[in-house]
């Protein structure tokens, strides 16, 4: 663990209990022992230092102080990186099996700061009474996931996964924030490369600048929402790498923008 989510519950006491899973995870799962100091972040987005104090068979106690900018560099818990994360919204249309997840795993590491399932024409899953269902509680487990992950990874962006949309809201949620691409299997007329795009945009804006990217599912994206997505503003870019699969494309496009907003 590089980094631990404090409780939504924690207001910034000195000291602080914890039972159940939140307990279990410190002192069994990573083994933590009294005396043992690592980084922290509440749900406000603020850093502090922590010291186990007292551990039992289902509690523990940790001393907790403010640390600023920068957390002790007494623990490997550390995060890797304190500086300006590009302000990244991922529209990743629905994939099969644990795709999803390993897509959400992975963008939390990465710092993304929006994910948002989007059901697409060619997603395999459709908005059945049933499939709602299923969504929302997948989403529960989505959440759960980022959360790990940024604990992992030390990430200082506060990830949420959103809820489902349908291609037709796409435009509306994001609102011309900022700039929008999706990233198509085919290449298409007038279209820039990604390094000239994002390039420009980082430039004129900061590396700081809301980006959208929507990536379509295992099909790809249909030739109706190519053009839905266009006339709402998302320009088209086609990466020029060997054929990839949604999951994979996903990550490459994150880390290719990240790589070139923050040049």
């Amino acid at each position: 663990m590089r980094l631990y989510l404090l409780p939504k519950e924690f207001s910034g006491e000195s000291l602080l209990h914890l039972e159940g899973k939140e307990a279990h995870y410190l002192t069994k799962v990573l083994r933590m022992q009294v005396g043992s100091r690592f980084a922290g972040r509440d749900h406000k987005g603020v850093l502090w230092d922590l010291e186990i104090t007292h551990k039992d068979k289902n509690t523990c106690s940790i001393r907790c102080a403010q640390a600023g900018q920068q957390v002790q560099e007494a623990s490997d818990a550390l995060p890797a990186y304190n500086g300006p994360f590009p302000n990244l919204s991922l529209y990743q249309c629905l994939c099969k099996g644990k795709k999803m997840e390993q897509i959400v795993r992975q963008a939390t590491e990465l710092g993304v700061a929006r994910i948002i399932p989007v059901q697409s024409a060619h997603s395999v899953v459709d908005l059945s009474k049933k499939e709602v269902e299923e969504l929302t509680e997948k989403k529960d487990r989505l959440q759960a996931m980022v959360k790990e992950a940024i604990q992992q990874s030390g990430s200082a962006v506060p990830t949420v996964v959103e809820r489902m949309l349908r291609m037709t809201e796409v435009i509306e949620d994001w609102q011309g924030h900022g700039l929008g691409l999706f990233f198509h299997q085919l290449p298409l007329e007038n279209q820039q490369s990604l390094a000239d795009t994002v390039s420009s945009y980082a430039k004129e804006k900061g590396p700081q600048a809301p980006i959208a990217v929507l990536i379509g599912p295992e099909g790809g994206l249909s030739t109706e929402e190519v053009q839905f997505l266009i006339h709402g503003g998302f320009k088209p870019i086609h990466l020029k790498t060997n054929i990839l699969r949604a999951e994979t494309a996903a990550i490459y496009a994150l880390s290719a923008i990240q790589v070139v907003m923050l040049a």
